[in-house]
């Protein structure tokens, strides 16, 4: 019998990992830097508690030391990794989207200045994957779903930061591909809870364009046969592919359902009357964001409802560890995010 969902292994989490596939396609996607992380700092991302490690140019009196619940001569330091990430932020442009090997901390955006990936400094970095619960699903359930992951393989994941340069990217023109035994057999908007009537005219034409792009540099060059990847179509004819994700109930379907996805043949008949492009057409057909759980974080309930103080004095700290920055200019306010990987969808 057919399983409703597609079955997934180990290697095709593996083939989606950022390092496994940016080197084949570095010529057609965002540049990126790859900095490995030490097991020091995996714990101190894993560890309970929002703080920011001790930074090696901290003053004294930047440390607050009148509290038990962190003991300040015990606060992790990585100043090698620092060091990386500050150069890399600055071959990079000034400004980088992060991530670790399959997910962006996107559910932890409420936390950042701006509500937006963008960032310019270390600790903008560090508070971030910190606050992730994308990032912490990475960490410890990487194969989650995958038949022939046995327990404790995750700590075998060479785990890494990935810087990007920041791109402005406009969310009605990124879409998302289902690929099958190297066929597309799906193409969903990737923003489908906004309705944008300027695809309703193209969407003829931009489908045709991301099979030709698929055929032309995709196809045959990815290690699976089944899989899926975002890419932005920045002007006719013109892509950038985003990222890689799983052919699996991990990744997010959107316009269409996972049942359907693994259960299509593109050979048989019935495949005809498939709807292989799919784009929201009206605004009756805008889907709710998966995000809007992380909107208002369990968190923040309980520190408005008294329910757990200590948390308050997490933020508290944090906010008091973050130095002043002088605020960017109206226009570098304007919050695009260049990419995307939905955790615990991939």
């Amino acid at each position: 019998m057919l399983s409703l969902v597609p079955v997934m292994k180990k290697q095709q989490v593996l083939n989606c990992s950022f390092s496994a596939w940016y080197p084949i396609f570095k010529h057609i996607t965002i540049d990126s830097h790859i900095l490995p992380l030490s097991k020091e700092f995996l714990a101190y991302l894993d560890a309970d508690g929002i703080y920011l490690p001790k930074s090696p140019t901290d003053a004294p009196s930047d440390i607050i030391d009148d509290t038990e619940e962190i003991d300040h001569n015990k606060t992790p330091s990585f100043p090698d990794l620092e060091a990386s990430i500050k150069e890399s932020i600055q071959s990079l442009g000034g400004r980088v989207f992060p991530k670790l090997n399959w997910s962006s901390p996107r559910d932890a955006s409420w936390m950042a200045r701006g509500n937006t990936l963008r960032c310019s400094r270390v600790n903008d970095i560090l508070l971030l994957l910190k606050s992730s619960d994308f990032v912490s699903h990475d960490l410890s359930l990487p194969f989650e779903h995958c038949t022939d992951c046995e327990d404790g393989q995750e700590n075998n994941v060479k785990y890494e930061l990935i810087l990007r340069r920041w791109t402005d990217i406009s969310e009605a023109t990124e879409f998302r591909v289902f690929v099958k035994n190297d066929d597309i057999i799906g193409i969903s908007q990737r923003d489908h809870t906004n309705f944008f009537p300027d695809l309703i005219p193209l969407a003829n034409d931009i489908n045709l364009e991301i099979e030709d792009f698929h055929d032309r540099h995709i196809a045959g060059n990815f290690p699976d046969h089944n899989y899926v990847y975002d890419i932005y179509r920045q002007d006719k004819r013109k892509f950038l592919l985003i990222d890689f994700n799983p052919f699996g109930e991990v990744t997010d379907p959107l316009l269409f359902n996972w049942t359907d996805l693994n259960q299509l043949d593109v050979t048989s008949p019935e495949s005809q009357s498939w709807e292989t492009f799919r784009i929201v057409r009206s605004f009756e057909g805008i889907q709710p964001s998966q995000y809007l759980s992380y909107s208002i974080p369990t968190d923040i309930l309980h520190l408005t409802t008294g329910l757990d103080a200590n948390k308050l004095a997490d933020f508290l700290r944090m906010e008091l560890q973050m130095p002043d920055q002088q605020e960017s200019s109206s226009s570098d306010d304007e919050d695009a995010s260049p990419v995307d990987e939905d955790q615990p969808e991939k």
